[in-house]
């Protein structure tokens, strides 16, 4: 019986030293596409529609290497904020930030200082979500039904702009979907 269980105490080791070590290398990832940031070949595209203030996809190449993308929409009450990483072609880390205004732009008493952000992050290895930490910062590992949810949901908002950022074109993508 003791051993059984100083295999299965072993065997839980090693899993979370994998996926510390995976993390660590998304982390590295991270710093080198903002360190390297200047070099990339930027693509810009006006998604027309989303929002009336105004919402930009911005993709982050080396030669035809998707590296990062930025998608900002701009909103009266608020600011939403996605960047996606890439490695080798996977998107390796998701980063949102919502920043919601205390009252709308248009507002005499609109303070920018006044607000407040939810931040999101997700971690990927070979396509799976391995760690989500939501807004209030409580971390994620477990593969239920919710978790499983979210990654699905990350990964379709990634593809979805990882199409439009490589058609140059947000029109055209919206054509596809209808």
């Amino acid at each position: 019986m003791l051993r059984i269980l100083s295999f299965l105490l072993i065997l839980s080791l090693q899993g979370f030293a994998q996926t510390e070590n995976v993390l660590q290398q998304i982390r590295e990832r991270y710093q080198e596409v903002n360190k390297n940031i200047g070099s990339y070949r930027v693509a810009e595209v006006y998604m027309l529609g989303i929002s009336t203030e105004g919402a930009v996809l911005e993709g982050y190449f080396t030669g035809d290497t998707l590296q990062l993308m930025v998608q900002d929409v701009t909103g009266e009450t608020g600011r939403y904020r996605l960047e996606v990483y890439y490695d080798k072609g996977a998107p390796v880390f998701y980063y949102n930030r919502d920043y919601e205004y205390e009252v709308p732009i248009y507002d005499s008493t609109f303070n920018q200082h006044k607000i407040t952000i939810g931040e999101c992050r997700a971690y990927f290895d070979k396509g799976k979500m391995i760690r989500l930490i939501d807004e209030k910062n409580r971390i994620f590992a477990k593969r239920d039904a919710k978790f499983i949810k979210t990654e699905q949901e990350y990964l379709k908002t990634a593809a979805d702009l990882y199409k439009i950022v490589f058609a140059h074109r947000y029109e055209e993508y919206f054509e596809w979907e209808q």
